[in-house]
C-alpha cells in the first residue's frame, strides 16, 4: 500500500472551491482504510444526495416509493450505457442525479451512489459524476466511489485531478484499476522508473492480459513517442487505456476515435488530441446514429476556432471546404447573424445548401438551437415549416410545436407548406397532444385570460391536461396545440403510402393508439403487414432478420412496477428493455415503455421517447 495513502488525511474526490476560513464549523476528519471522507453538506443518507431537485428536473423525491432497496441496486448494476433511442439518456440521467429518499430497507446500507456514479461515468456523464461527488455528505463511503471519480477526471482530459484523488487513496491498490491509475500517474508526473516497476509486478501478477496497456506503458514510461504500429491492433478501448494514450501523447487510433462507448465516445470529442476534421467526422456521424444530440455537436462547432473566410466559402464556394467543416461552418454562418431576419435567411440558405449533400438532418438538427433569434411570427411563416423540422430533429419540443402552429396558418395559403404540416403530423400529434409540451404564451387560440386561469385536470392517460376555467362559466378541456384529426391522419397514411422514407403506417397507428387517439378500423386496414422492423416489403414477406428483442423478465418487471406507481423503477426497467434490443427498436416495444412512462406520471418523457422513434424512422 502506497506510504502516502496510509499517512494522509481524508480524500477529496473533486477539487474543493476554496472558501473563507470558518473555524465554527471545522471538523475533525477520521481516517478509515478501505474508505474514503467526502468532505460536503451537513450530514443526510448517503443514498438520498442528489443534484436535481423536483424544481429543475429530479423525478420527485419519493420517486423510489414502493421499491426496495436490494432491487433499486440490481436494477441500477443492470442499467446499461447506451439506447437505440436518444432522449432515453436524458431520462436515465435525470433518475441518477435526483435527490430522493432512498429506497425501504437501506437505512443500514450503502451502495446506491456507488452505482449512480458508476452509471454516470458508463453513459459519458463525466461532469455530472464530479457534481454529484461534489454534493456527497461528510462522512466515510466506499472506495469504489472515488473508483468512479477518478474515470471521470481521465475521460474529461484532467489527469492531474484525477491522480490527486488517487494520491489519498486509503484502500490500497490490489484491484487492476488502482494498479493502472498508478501507473498512469507516475507516467504523467515523470516517473518512468516507478512506473516500469509497478508494470513488472503488474506483469508477473496477471501475466499478459492487457498487452496493448503494458506495451504504451513502458514506451512512455522510458521517454520515448509511442509509434502508429503500436496502436494498430485493435482492442476494445476502456477509460484507463485512453487516459495513458493521452498521458503518453499519442495520437489516438481510429478505432478509438471511432467507439461506440459512450463515455469514451464524449471524452474524444472533448479531446484535445483529436484534430478538427476526425472530430468533426465523428460527431456527424455519431448524431446521424443518434448517439450524440444536436446540442452537444453544436457546442463543439462553438469551441472551433475558425477564421471568417473559411465560413464565407462554405456559403459562396462550398465544394472548396472539407465537407464535414462545412456543416460547422453553416451553423457559424447563421450563429454570427444577430438581426432576425438575416440569421433566418442565414438558416434557410444552411439548409437548403446541407439538403444539396443529403445532410440537411445534420444541419437542421444543431442550427435549431438559432431559431430563439427568430420571432414566431407571421413575418416569419415562410420559414414554419422547416423550422418545425428542425426543431423536431433536435428533440426541442416546445419550439416545434409554436413553429408548427404558425406552419398551419400559413399553410392555408401555400400548398407546400401544408403538405409539409401533413407529413409531420404524426409526431407533432405525439408531442403536441397536451398544452404541457409547448408554449402556451404564444399560442393565439387562447387569450390571455384564459392562459392565465389554466388549472389540470386527470387526462384519458393519466397526463395532466390543462382546462380552461372563468367565473361563472363551467371548466372545459382547452383545445391541445395539435389536436386530434382523422382527417389529417388520413391525409398522412396518403402520403406515406406513395413516399419512401416516411415512418411506416402501422408504427405511426400503434403510437397514437397507445396515446389513446381513436384509430379507426378503415385507418388499420390501409397499414401493411410488414416484418417487425416496419420496413419490410409492403405485400408482407418477412425480411428474415429479426430485431433483438428484450428478457421477458424485463418486460414483466415493466409492467409490474408501472402498475404499482413504483416511479424510479419503472424508468430503470424502461431503461434496461431499451438498451437490450438493437438500434431499430420496434414499436411494440416502445409501446409498452411508453405505456409504463405515463402510467408513473412522466408523459413528457413518454411522448419524447415516441417522437424520437417516429423522426428517426423519417429520416
Amino acid at each position: 500500500m502506497n506510504a502516502q495513502a496510509q499517512q494522509s488525511g481524508p480524500m477529496r474526490l473533486a477539487p474543493v472551491t476554496e472558501v473563507s476560513e470558518d473555524k465554527s464549523s471545522e471538523e475533525t476528519p477520521t481516517e478509515t482504510s478501505g474508505a474514503v471522507l467526502i468532505q460536503g453538506l451537513d450530514a443526510v443518507p448517503e443514498d438520498a444526495v442528489g443534484v436535481l431537485s423536483i424544481f429543475d428536473g429530479s423525478l420527485g423525491d419519493e420517486m423510489w416509493a414502493g421499491t426496495d432497496w436490494a432491487t433499486a441496486l440490481r436494477l441500477l448494476d443492470a442499467l446499461p450505457a447506451s439506447f437505440p433511442i436518444l432522449d432515453a439518456r436524458p431520462l436515465a440521467r435525470r433518475l441518477l442525479l435526483s435527490v430522493a429518499t432512498p429506497p425501504i430497507g437501506g437505512a443500514d446500507k450503502s451502495g446506491l451512489l456507488a452505482a449512480r456514479l458508476a452509471g454516470l461515468v458508463a453513459i459519458g456523464a463525466a461532469d455530472d459524476v464530479i457534481d454529484l461527488a461534489r454534493a456527497v455528505n461528510s462522512r466515510e463511503v466506499p472506495h469504489n466511489i472515488a473508483t468512479s471519480v477518478v474515470a471521470a477526471h481521465f475521460l474529461r482530459g484532467d489527469t492531474a485531478s484525477g491522480c490527486e484523488v488517487l494520491d489519498r487513496f486509503g484502500g490500497g491498490y490490489s484491484e487492476l484499476f488502482w494498479q493502472k491509475a498508478r501507473i498512469i500517474c507516475q507516467i504523467a508526473r515523470g516517473k518512468g522508473a516507478e512506473a516500469s516497476l509497478g508494470l513488472d509486478l503488474l506483469r508477473d501478477e496477471r501475466g499478459e492480459t492487457d498487452s496493448l496497456f503494458q506495451n504504451i506503458a513502458y514506451t512512455a514510461a522510458v521517454g520515448l513517442p509511442v509509434t502508429a504500429d503500436q496502436l494498430m491492433l485493435p482492442s476494445d478501448p476502456d477509460i484507463l487505456t485512453f487516459a495513458l494514450m493521452n498521458v503518453a501523447e499519442a495520437e489516438l487510433p481510429d478505432w478509438v476515435v471511432g467507439s461506440d462507448d459512450p463515455a469514451i465516445m464524449r471524452a474524444v470529442l472533448a479531446s484535445q488530441r483529436v484534430d478538427v476534421p476526425r472530430k468533426l467526422a465523428r460527431a456527424h456521424e455519431a448524431l446521424r446514429s443518434g448517439r450524440i444530440g444536436a446540442d452537444e455537436v453544436a457546442i463543439l462547432y462553438e469551441e472551433l476556432t475558425i477564421d471568417d473566410e473559411t465560413v464565407s466559402d462554405a456559403l459562396l464556394d462550398p465544394e472548396s471546404v472539407e465537407l464535414d467543416l462545412r456543416l460547422a461552418c453553416l451553423y457559424l454562418a447563421a450563429r454570427n447573424q444577430g438581426v432576425a431576419v438575416a440569421r433566418s435567411e442565414a438558416l434557410w440558405e444552411a439548409w437548403t445548401l446541407a439538403k444539396a449533400v443529403e445532410l440537411d438532418d445534420v444541419v437542421m438538427a444543431t442550427t435549431a438551437r438559432l431559431l430563439s433569434g427568430v420571432p414566431v411570427t407571421a413575418d416569419f411563416g415562410w420559414l414554419a415549416a422547416g423550422a418545425t423540422r428542425a426543431a423536431l430533429l433536435a428533440g426541442k419540443d416546445a419550439l416545434a410545436v409554436s413553429w408548427y402552429q404558425l406552419a398551419l396558418r400559413q399553410g392555408r395559403s401555400d400548398a407546400d407548406i401544408a403538405r409539409a404540416t401533413v407529413m409531420m403530423w404524426p409526431e407533432m400529434r405525439v408531442v403536441g397532444r397536451t398544452l404541457s409540451a409547448a408554449d402556451v404564451s404564444s399560442d393565439d387560440a387562447l387569450g390571455a385570460a384564459a392562459i392565465s386561469s389554466i388549472t389540470p385536470v386527470a387526462g384519458e392517460t393519466g397526463a395532466t391536461v390543462p382546462t380552461t376555467q372563468s367565473a361563472g362559466v363551467a371548466s372545459v378541456k382547452a383545445r391541445a396545440p395539435v389536436p386530434w384529426s382523422a382527417a389529417r391522419l388520413s391525409r398522412w397514411i396518403d402520403l406515406a403510402d406513395n413516399n419512401l422514407g416516411m415512418t411506416d403506417i402501422g408504427t405511426v397507428l400503434y403510437l397514437l393508439q397507445v396515446f389513446g387517439d381513436p384509430v379507426s378500423e378503415t385507418q388499420w386496414a390501409r397499414a401493411p403487414i410488414v416484418d417487425n422492423n416496419g420496413l419490410g416489403d409492403k405485400v408482407g414477406k418477412a425480411s428474415g432478420n429479426p430485431k433483438a428483442m428484450p428478457s421477458v423478465a424485463a418486460l414483466a418487471g415493466l409492467a409490474r412496477a408501472s402498475a404499482a406507481g413504483r416511479r424510479a423503477e419503472t424508468v430503470l426497467y424502461a431503461m434496461i428493455v431499451l438498451g437490450q434490443v438493437d438500434e431499430s427498436p420496434h414499436a411494440g416495444i416502445v409501446g409498452s415503455v411508453v405505456r409504463g412512462l405515463q402510467r408513473v406520471g412522466l408523459d413528457t418523457d413518454a411522448q419524447a421517447i415516441a417522437r424520437s422513434l417516429l423522426v428517426t424512422r423519417a429520416q
